[in-house]
């Protein structure tokens, strides 16, 4: 059985080997049907990152009318944190901070400071920022300080402001996962023609050879087998092509794009699951190749 399998391994490869034209075709298409899945994958985790890293930013900015007094900001400070156990922060931002920070801010800008003495009181508001364990709980922590009792000493509540730039950011990212997903799916669809012509084409190139074996009583699997065994090869070499494309384009892009990507190192990343990417690849380009091999020889491979 060994030898068997030894001898159906050599002749899949000769036969591999003894159509390039044919088999650079299928590696071509395959290789990007690989590179798409991976760039799938490498952008969901980036995805995830970032929606993370913005989730980390947004906070709710509680702004109390002028007159409120810091009794009753700290007040509300300490309801916050009975309402709900949802709460990981409440810092409390007095009006004086602010205006020491917007002069140090702009200490070197006279238009700015001018201005501020021309309006003559503080014209800021005091505020408390509130952190919340999950971005899903802001919405009923929003509900609470609109709607509930301190509601007559609050000026405003700029959570939903940042709550648009969050889902904003699951939209795009929903929207560029349908269409590779589109993509994908008919570059396999080429994948599966191009090695079911493939295959076919091989079959018809072989006919006397394939008749010969019959005749000295080779088994039907012995026959069949060096078709599959050229599927998985396709599958192979797509895979190995496209990881050294994609390290190579990472090796360049990743240093440049690292600043815009919140320090998300894609290059890194990548070396870091290769071996999971890899596996994830080979079982991707070997099933769609098995399965276009055994459809081409059940149907053209009479035996």
């Amino acid at each position: 059985m060994f030898t068997n399998l030894k001898r159906i391994i050599k002749f899949g490869w000769q036969d591999f080997c003894r159509n390039k034209g044919l088999a650079s075709q299928v590696i071509f298409i395959m290789t990007i049907a690989v590179l798409t899945l991976t760039s799938l994958f490498l952008f969901r985790e980036l995805s995830l990152f970032l929606i993370k890293e913005a989730q980390k930013k947004v906070d709710i900015s509680v702004y109390f009318r002028r007159e409120t007094e810091e009794s009753k900001i700290l007040e509300v400070k300490e309801e916050l944190y009975s309402f709900s156990d949802q709460i990981e922060s409440v810092d409390y931002v007095s009006k004086e901070k602010v205006l020491d920070a917007f002069t140090q801010a702009h200490r070197g800008d006279p238009i700015y400071l001018q201005a501020l003495q021309e309006v003559g009181d503080n014209p800021f508001l005091a505020s408390l920022n509130i952190k919340a364990k999950n971005p899903t709980f802001y919405a009923n922590i929003s509900n609470f300080l609109v709607e509930g009792p301190f509601k007559n000493v609050i000026e405003k509540v700029s959570y939903y402001e940042n709550e648009k730039v969050i889902n904003r950011l699951f939209t795009l990212s929903k929207l560029i996962k349908t269409v590779g997903v589109f993509a994908g799916l008919i570059l396999v669809v080429l994948v599966i023609l191009i090695t079911f012509n493939t295959i076919k084409l091989t079959i018809s190139n072989l006919k006397d050879e394939i008749c010969t074996m019959k005749l000295v009583g080779a088994s039907n699997w012995f026959i069949r087998g060096p078709f599959l065994i050229q599927g998985i090869l396709y599958g192979i070499f797509a895979v190995i092509i496209a990881d050294v494309l994609l390290f190579g384009v990472l090796t360049f892009l990743s240093p440049k794009l690292e600043n815009w990507l919140s320090d998300f190192n894609l290059l890194n990343y990548f070396k870091e699951n290769i071996f999971f990417l890899i596996l994830i690849q080979t079982g991707f380009a070997t099933i769609l190749a098995i399965f276009s091999s055994c459809f081409a020889v059940r149907k053209y491979l009479k035996v």
